[in-house]
């Protein structure tokens, strides 16, 4: 019995991952979800995981989102706003411990600031072209997710072409 005793379980990371949809699930960048997963799992287990999309996110995108596991969040008004909600969210949960925020913006930098405060651990994942540069230096790892964007991005906005 003291054996088991003096066995330590190493703790696994709780993760929150929060998508930013319409930057991230663009079809010129090919992007697919079971690969972010995958590799945010790499550090822990996913706890949360929510694609934040908007109101012109086609069904087959809204479907593939949940069959990747992840919760889709329809924003009727600005995606960032929804999407810092849910990070918020996560940030002041007590079951999460690393923020694993999938976004190319700098926008998003006061979310990685305030996760920071809040001893979170914060991953970024994003890709070129359009990945901030002061938003991988704020977060505490980043991954660069490899993308086929041609070297001049298209004029396309969203998942208009999805």
């Amino acid at each position: 019995m003291k054996v088991l005793r003096s066995v330590r379980r190493k703790k696994v990371k709780q993760l929150a991952i929060i998508v930013d949809g319409p930057n991230i699930l663009r079809k010129e960048l090919g992007i697919d979800l079971e690969e972010i997963r995958g590799m945010a799992e790499e550090e822990g287990r996913a706890r949360i995981a929510i694609v934040v999309l908007d109101r012109k996110a086609p069904e087959k995108l809204v479907e593939a989102v949940v069959n990747a596991g992840f919760k889709a969040i329809i924003s009727t008004g600005k995606v960032e706003v929804d999407f810092t909600i849910a990070a918020m969210d996560a940030i002041h949960s007590d079951k999460v411990d690393s923020l694993v925020l999938v976004a190319r913006s700098a926008a998003y930098l006061p979310i990685v600031h305030r996760a920071k405060e809040e001893g979170k651990e914060v991953i970024v994942i994003g890709a070129e072209p359009g990945f901030s540069t002061a938003l991988k230096k704020s977060a505490d790892m980043y991954i660069s997710l490899p993308s086929s964007a041609p070297e001049q991005p298209s004029n396309s906005k969203g998942y208009e072409e999805y």
